[in-house]
């Protein structure tokens, strides 16, 4: 994942100032299931970062014991020994952290990068782990297949995480590890990272094409079916309701540096002198940002700088907005489908297409984290306990602004809970979000 910078991240104090930090283990909470049609004696996890527990830039034990798989496993009375690649903190990757204590409440005290790395505590166990989530990992990762220009071997040497999930032998792939463990049920969530390097680069690099993620889905299905294990399998998020995308320009405007003007529907830059259209650089050529567009979180940097008078304001088309700080959406000038949002939103809906009827076919669970993600974003967050959480960092997702934070994967396990009791008849009891911990990352 991007390691952000955090000088314009004062945004995040508003999120987080009124957070308590909660020692609570969850873990420690017992609870009673019915497992109905389904068999959880041996329960199992295959994905990437969001299913490894990966949160804040970095992957460290007390985010990954909130893992969505490990809440899951949690709620079956049955599971007793599911075991994660746990890192020591600050866990490796640079987490975002803050430097003190909870809330802040000094603009100086803001996430930055931890100083260090964790490293491996139980990587003696002797056997494959239950989560084998792998942090960048692609579908194509799972049964170890080739890409053009990119063969499995390079991206495994590239990747950290392949051998602490898997073990440095090098020969071995998230899908021989599953079968080792002889699983009876399975959370199976890949195709997120297909999409997620285009949205995260402003559309500069490659997505799958979703006629190969139909090629690759489908052999990782044929996987699962030779385990003989029932299994519960996720689809992909809206790019556009995670905080990596929206944020920076929700937060923009509250603080009233970015307004949007009706009249000529183009957003304008607030300055002393008078309000100046936005200019941004897409694929296509530069153009006045328009509702549609949105600054990604990575522009942070960037946009402190125009702040601070160190780096031009993109009010002119000689000083657009960087294309890969940006991902462009459809504009009145373009032809439909043409934009970068058109274009990923349309792979999204293909790969869905592809992973419901991969979960028709074979009896799983389908769980719809894309209609979920949705309606939070809607309802502008999740009641609990008299609490609002909203999806902005430091809330229900992480300071990376990719990842669901602690109580974010509590939401992820409740639909994936919601998914196996209707496709299994079973009875998992759903989890009290207000139980979890919130989980901010403080420098200790």
């Amino acid at each position: 994942m991007r390691e952000l910078s955090l000088h314009s991240m004062l945004a995040l104090v508003i999120a987080v100032s009124a957070l308590l930090y909660s020692c609570k283990d969850f873990t420690d909470v017992h609870f009673e299931s019915n497992s109905g049609e389904a068999d959880f004696s041996t329960l199992a996890a295959a994905g990437n970062s969001l299913t490894a527990g990966f949160q804040s830039n970095a992957l460290f034990e007390t985010a990954q014991r909130y893992s969505y798989p490990a809440l899951v496993a949690g709620q079956v009375e049955s599971v007793h020994d599911f075991e994660q690649p746990l890192i020591s903190n600050p866990g490796i990757g640079g987490r975002l952290q803050l430097d003190g204590a909870i809330p802040p409440m000094d603009p100086a005290n803001m996430p930055a990068p931890a100083e260090g790395a964790g490293t491996p505590i139980n990587a003696d166990l002797g056997r494959p782990y239950n989560n084998l989530g792998i942090p960048g990992a692609l579908s194509a990762d799972f049964l170890g297949q080739d890409l053009p220009g990119a063969s499995y071997d390079a991206r495994r040497q590239n990747n950290p995480f392949f051998d602490i999930v898997l073990g440095d032998s090098g020969n071995t792939t998230q899908a021989e590890q599953l079968a080792q463990l002889q699983p009876t049920f399975i959370l199976f969530w890949h195709g997120n990272n297909d999409v997620l390097s285009y949205v995260t680069s402003g559309g500069t690099q490659d997505y799958i094409p979703p006629e190969t993620f139909s090629q690759l889905y489908q052999a990782c299905m044929q996987a699962l079916v030779q385990t003989e294990a029932d299994a519960a399998i996720f689809n992909i998020p809206d790019v556009t309701s995670i905080p990596f995308v929206f944020f920076l320009r929700a937060r923009l405007q509250q603080q009233e540096a970015l307004t949007f003007d009706q009249n000529t529907q183009t957003y304008q830059l607030v300055t002393p002198p008078g309000n100046f259209p936005v200019f941004i650089e897409t694929a296509g050529g530069t153009r006045m940002m328009r509702q549609n567009d949105f600054l990604l979180l990575s522009a942070s940097d960037y946009v402190a700088g125009v702040q601070s008078g160190e780096i031009p304001p993109p009010i002119s088309p000689d000083n657009p907005v960087p294309n890969q700080l940006v991902l462009d959406g459809p504009a009145p000038s373009l032809p439909s489908g043409s934009s970068e949002l058109a274009k990923v939103r349309g792979a999204v809906q293909q790969y869905n297409n592809i992973i419901a009827s991969a979960a028709e076919n074979n009896g799983y669970a389908l769980v719809d984290i894309h209609s979920r993600f949705n309606e939070i974003i809607e309802q502008g967050g999740i009641e609990t306990s008299g609490d609002t959480l909203r999806p902005v960092p430091g809330e229900l997702f992480s300071f990376d602004g990719v990842h669901p934070g602690n109580r974010g994967s509590g939401v992820i396990a409740n639909q994936a809970i919601e998914a196996i009791n209707n496709t299994f008849n079973a009875n998992l009891p759903a989890i009290d979000l207000a139980t979890i911990p919130r989980g901010i990352p403080v420098a200790n």
